[in-house]
């Protein structure tokens, strides 16, 4: 029964930090000097209560038992502090281990999270059929590789793989194409400029600047991916 208060008030605490805005005071205190009273005073009452109810030969154990508390409230304290960070991780290892859809803000923008080795890999549709695409601004257009670009049905058979490009695996030879729609959730691109690379010189599909360039914007937020269309 001593420790429900004890862990109700700190539970308040931790829920008051997280629901209100960061810059908005708690008990005219940000967030930060806030987070230190509460502390303050919870390691203060559970001496002054262990004290009176051991007496002066409990003092000591008084004291260890509020050093345990001292230590869970700084560990909470550094799971706060690090929230964000924290949630990035979580992010990373869901999208790794669990490829979905991308999330959609509410102006209509697409939020990717990033993957554990770094990148962000879209979940798109070409021509309505799903493709992901590994998010490369350092290539000039869409690249699909060979197995996408039959999947969506483009006949490799009458293309002129006549166009030299350059792959995590080496150069490599492409044939120009126009794919006849792109979207990346409400986002929609039409009669797009691609290039289809010759079969094994890809792992991953690529959306390049022919796709980038015709949105309204793209960021990169706290590890998320944000394409925004017009």
């Amino acid at each position: 029964m001593a420790l429900i208060l004890p862990l109700a008030i700190l539970a308040a605490a931790l829920a008051a930090l997280f629901v209100i805005p960061e810059g908005a005071p708690i008990f005219g205190l940000d967030h930060a000097s806030f987070a230190r009273a509460v502390g303050a005073l919870l390691i203060l009452w559970l001496v002054l209560t262990g004290v009176r109810r051991a007496g002066a030969a409990g003092v000591a154990r008084a004291i260890g038992g509020a050093a345990i508390w001292a230590v869970l409230i700084i560990v909470l304290t550094g799971v706060y502090s690090y929230r964000f960070e924290l949630s990035d991780i979580a992010d990373r290892v869901m999208a790794e281990f669990i490829p979905g859809e991308a999330q959609v803000g509410r102006g209509g923008e697409v939020i990717v999270n990033r993957r554990l080795g770094g990148e962000f890999v879209i979940p798109a549709k070409v021509n309505d059929l799903p493709v992901a695409f590994l998010f490369d601004t350092g290539a000039s257009t869409v690249v699909l590789r060979a197995q996408d670009a039959a999947k969506v049905g483009v006949d490799s058979s009458g293309l002129d793989f006549d166009v030299s490009v350059v792959t995590a695996n080496g150069a490599a030879m492409a044939a120009q194409t126009r794919l006849d729609k792109i979207s990346v959730g409400p986002i929609v691109m039409r009669d797009v400029r691609a290039l289809v690379a010759r079969p094994g010189a890809l792992s991953e599909s690529l959306l390049g600047m022919s796709f980038l360039d015709r949105l309204q914007g793209y960021s990169v937020e706290r590890g998320r991916l944000v394409l925004k269309g017009k």
